[in-house]
């Protein structure tokens, strides 16, 4: 897979080159796009030297605009930013891509290093300056492998998502000028979406900080701080910030299944919503015959598996006492999520008005059930309408309907 790796530059030119070098030793295919923002230290001469896809600009346009320019000339499956002031360490792209591609509903990856605002900054042991650099990114990885965590944000030094969804956001808002907050409103634009934000705990990279910006003559990081959150505000209506570090509603997803309970069924379910939920849970509402099917598949995916009364009202009620998280889905056997679906339904829960007691879902035999709950509310299940209801007076929060679509997988949708 290529990665079109595109770096801004404004004079630096040392440590562009020591970033450029360390590429060069620990990265595999991947394209060079260098945006060069007014040079004038002899960067720009340097560049039309190279081999490197270049764009010269006769002034400083901004992170922004810059990074959009270099987007707009890439030809990877995937586009990284990467701010010039960083030294990368062996299999720091590839643990990155790892994530990217194996994670669900994963949009966007970053790195963790020594010096960047928030959870993303860890503990360096390594220096003085890059004394002993690889050697402690190696072990590491070595000991993080594998490991993410997922983010309210991700700070833009080092940005790594698909290029198709860079495109469809259209890339970076210019507004921002010179920078900050251009990366906290791509977040947003990438979590709307539905996507998650991660952080790849095997990749290591270091990173001098503010290198450029401390450069620049005349330059007021108050001032400047002050006017994009002035336009953050106003385009997003509140404290982007804030809005980025929202609480997101807690969703338990429980799997049911009767009668003729079968793994493949179960399975189709289980796989279609890998990471879509905090919490799953199989139950069983069913015969003693298709009792064991379920234990076993619960056993085989350490899953917790409920056994209930006969019938789906006992089951899905059941869902509800069972959860340890603020909403419940119910899903029957054999019904699936596509990963569209599944972005749709994350989006949602980061939008829900606190309260909100029900959430309709579309059906594609036609027509919407309330198959998403808030567990406080104390739902009961209706089995003429196929989901939830609350009693009036339950939860002031209301409901809503949601553009999401459960399909089936098999022949017939319901209940057997």
């Amino acid at each position: 897979m290529k990665t079109s790796i595109i770096i801004l530059t404004h004079n630096q030119l040392e440590y562009t080159l020591r970033c450029l070098d360390s590429i060069n030793r620990h990265t595999e295919d991947y394209e060079l796009i260098l945006v060069d923002n007014g040079s004038t230290d002899g960067t720009a001469e340097l560049l039309l030297k190279s081999s490197f896809k270049t764009v010269l600009n006769p002034g400083n346009e901004g992170f922004a605009k810059g990074c959009n320019q270099g987007l707009a000339l890439a030809e990877g499956d995937t586009v990284l930013f990467l701010n010039n002031d960083v030294v990368v360490t062996p299999g720091w792209l590839t643990a990155m891509h790892r994530l990217l591609e194996s994670e669900p509903l994963c949009g966007m990856v970053g790195p963790v290093s020594n010096y960047v605002s928030g959870p993303q900054q860890v503990h360096a042991g390594y220096g003085p300056g890059l004394a002993g650099l690889e050697a402690f990114a190696a072990e590491r990885s070595r000991v993080w492998h594998g490991h993410f965590w997922e983010l309210p944000r991700l700070v833009g030094f080092c940005l790594l998502l698909r290029r198709s969804l860079a495109l469809e956001l259209g890339g970076f808002d210019e507004r921002y000028g010179l920078g900050n907050y251009e990366d906290d409103d791509l977040c947003m634009r990438v979590r709307n979406g539905g996507w998650r934000l991660l952080t790849a705990c095997d990749s290591f990279i270091h990173h001098y900080g503010h290198v450029t910006m401390n450069s620049l003559e005349e330059f007021d990081l108050p001032k400047l701080l002050e006017r994009n959150k002035a336009i953050a505000n106003a385009k997003w209506g509140e404290d982007l910030v804030n809005l980025l570090y929202r609480k997101v509603p807690t969703l338990s997803c429980s799997v049911g299944t009767g009668d003729d309970a079968d793994a493949e069924s179960l399975n189709r379910t289980l796989n279609s919503i890998v990471g879509f939920a905090d919490e799953i849970m199989l139950i069983h509402h069913g015969s003693d015959s298709g009792w064991e099917t379920v234990r076993h598949v619960g056993q085989q995916r350490d899953i917790k598996t409920v056994r209930t009364n006969r019938g789906e009202s006992a089951g899905a009620e059941a869902a509800i006492r069972q959860a340890g998280r603020e909403y419940a889905l119910w899903l029957r056997a054999g019904e699936v999520l596509s990963p569209e679906e599944g972005r749709r339904l994350l989006a949602l829960r980061r939008k829900l008005t606190a309260g909100t007691a029900l959430v309709s879902l579309q059906l594609s035999s036609g027509g919407t059930a309330a198959r998403m709950a808030l567990v406080a509310a104390m739902p009961v299940w209706n089995p003429e309408a196929g989901g939830y209801a609350v009693e009036a007076g339950a939860s002031s929060g209301g409901a809503v309907e949601a553009p999401i679509m459960l399909s089936v997988s098999s022949s017939r949708e319901g209940l057997p």
